[in-house]
């Protein structure tokens, strides 16, 4: 397995970015910085070099091309959460299904799987806190290899600080 089934897998964070809503202890509106850790990064056969590598281009990517920067938008009452696990499960493609979802506006609790993606079978885990000023998140993959049967591991905390109101 090569990291190019594990970069696809970066967008999930960028469309977590999407969340919150204001007014119910979440972020309020407006401009905030993202930030993307990878805290595990394990598949089959890869080199200490070549897994380094891969961090870097990853937490890189997390910035979009805009330095993590990002507006966010205010009132949905948590919906926003919800809707970023959707998106993630059509990105991913395969059959995909919430095994648990015990979030609320400002928390992230769920676990999906997807079976039969183009990068394999993939358990996805996601836990996070919101507040006024941004969030904190974690969030886990296991991916089943569909060529060869191994289990690769992605792991990364994804987090955001309210830099001000959103340029006009």
């Amino acid at each position: 397995m090569t990291n190019k089934y594990l970069l696809p897998l970066l967008s999930a964070p960028l469309m977590l970015a999407a969340c919150g809503s204001g007014g119910d202890g979440s972020p309020t509106e407006g401009e905030y910085k993202q930030t993307v850790k990878i805290t595990e990064l394990d598949f089959p056969g890869i080199s200490a070099d070549v897994k380094e590598r891969t961090i870097a281009q990853m937490e890189q990517a997390a910035g979009g091309g805009t330095g993590g920067l990002f507006c966010m938008k205010g009132g949905d009452n948590g919906q926003q959460w919800k809707e970023a696990a959707k998106q993630m499960s059509g990105a991913l493609g395969g059959q995909c299904e919430t095994i648990k979802d015990e979030g609320s506006a400002t928390s992230l609790d769920l676990e999906m799987t997807c079976k039969g993606t183009a990068k394999g079978d993939i358990n996805i885990v996601m836990t996070g806190q919101a507040n006024p000023d941004g969030y904190d998140s974690t969030m886990s993959f296991d991916i089943k290899d569909p060529d060869s049967g191994e289990t690769a591991k992605l792991a990364m905390n994804i987090g955001a600080e309210r830099q001000g109101d959103c340029p006009s």
